[in-house]
Parts: C-alpha cells; sequence; structure tokens
C-alpha cells in the first residue's frame, strides 16, 4: 500500500489504539467505515456482518491484539488488498462466519452462483473442523456416531466455557485476483494428521470426512503449518 495503513476500533479504547499504530507503523482513523485495519471489543456477528459490507477494511482482530496477528497473512492481506480476520473461537463459533465471508467476497470476485456455493460450503466445512478438531480438541469420532452425539455437542459446549480451549484463534485469509482465490484458515491446535485421508478418499468416509469434501470442492488444497493450517483455491 502506498501510504501506512489506517487503524480504528470498535470498543477498543483509544489509547490501545494509539498504541498499537505507534508501535505497528499505522495512521489511526476517526471511524472504523475508514480504517484499513478494526480491532473489534467483543465481537458479535452484527458487527461484523456491517463492517464487511464495505472493501476495506482489509483486516479485522478481535481485541486484545498480540503481536503475533500482525504478521505474514495480516501483511499478505493489507498487500494484496485482501480479508484477514482474526477471532477467538468462543466469538467465531455462533457467527456463521464462512456466510459472512462470502457475501464479502460475493462483491469483489466474480463468482458464479455454483461456485460461490462451493466456496461458502468449503470454508464452512474448514472452519469448522478449525474451531471444534483444532482448537476445542474435540475428536471427530464423537460427532460421527449417533451414541456419542450427546456427549460430542456437551464436550463442545464445555470448552467454549473454558478460556484455555475458547481464546484460542481462528484466522482467516483471502486474496484474489482475476484468475484464482485463494482462502486459508489456520487454528491453534494440534494439527491434522493427513495420513489419516486416503489417497482417493470417499466423501463418506467417517476418517477425514471434512478434508475429502474440501477436497471435491476445490481446485487445489494444502495443509500448511503441522497440519494447523489449511490452503483453498478456487477458478472463479
Amino acid at each position: 500500500m502506498s501510504e501506512l495503513p489506517c487503524l480504528a476500533g470498535v470498543g477498543v479504547d483509544s489509547g490501545e489504539i494509539e498504541n498499537i499504530a505507534v508501535r505497528c507503523g499505522f495512521r489511526t482513523a476517526a471511524g472504523a467505515e475508514n480504517a484499513d485495519i478494526v480491532l473489534i471489543a467483543k465481537p458479535d456477528r452484527l458487527q461484523l456482518e456491517r463492517l464487511l459490507a464495505n472493501h476495506p477494511p482489509y483486516a479485522l482482530l478481535e481485541a486484545p491484539t498480540p503481536a503475533k496477528l500482525f504478521g505474514k497473512r495480516f501483511k499478505l492481506a493489507l498487500e494484496r488488498k485482501g480479508l484477514f480476520i482474526s477471532l477467538s473461537t468462543s466469538a467465531a463459533f455462533h457467527m456463521e462466519l464462512a456466510g459472512l465471508v462470502c457475501s464479502c467476497l460475493g462483491r469483489n470476485v466474480p463468482l458464479s452462483q455454483d461456485k460461490g456455493f462451493d466456496v461458502e460450503t468449503a470454508l464452512g466445512e474448514a472452519l469448522s473442523n478449525a474451531m471444534v478438531h483444532g482448537n476445542l480438541d474435540v475428536a471427530s469420532a464423537l460427532r460421527n456416531d449417533p451414541a456419542d452425539f450427546g456427549q460430542y455437542c456437551d464436550l463442545v459446549n464445555q470448552r467454549l466455557a473454558t478460556p484455555t480451549f475458547a481464546d484460542r484463534r481462528i484466522e482467516m485469509l483471502a486474496t484474489w485476483s482475476a484468475k484464482c482465490l485463494e482462502i486459508e484458515v489456520h487454528d491453534e491446535g494440534r494439527g491434522f494428521d493427513i495420513s489419516n485421508v486416503s489417497a482417493i478418499p470417499r466423501i463418506e468416509a467417517k476418517c477425514g470426512r471434512g478434508f475429502s469434501l474440501i477436497r471435491e470442492l476445490t481446485q487445489g488444497v494444502t495443509l500448511v503449518d503441522q497440519g494447523c493450517g489449511l490452503k483453498m483455491s478456487f477458478e472463479p
């Protein structure tokens, strides 16, 4: 970007905004509608929907924001005028984030209706896997067996109420060009073992079902960061 990125906050102390701006070399904006980067305290779905109605912002970050959030994915979103979102698992869990993101992408990327459905389905699956199996560390086997589904729901709710799990971050980065849309989803869990998925997986297979579905819907998918990150590519 030719000018210094502009930072604003929603429900965040102005002193904190100023400190981050000085530390990171940002300008400050009078309001979120004029910002490239928005910090949000206690974000909810309506706030994100309102902020994503315009583009920029290129980055939406839940406060507090540790320095590591302003890393390579954040910088790439600013450089390519894409979209970077970083939320705690507890904030993201009930937001239907895939739908919000895809509504924003639909205003910036020429996606057909069918392709938009594929993108939203794949992103929703990636986010769900990252939150539940990554950050909350709940095994997929519990969800797949009807006899254990009640235990699965109880464990998810318990861990959403436990800061050790609930405060772990979900990060989403989307960048695009006329020929390609790329989306990354990252979590802070133990990582996914790709060896659990066969070379030619079936969607109905219980082990690795989410990854198999994503692979069916994308033009390319890669696991990164020791299985804590997923990169997906789509042709508009």
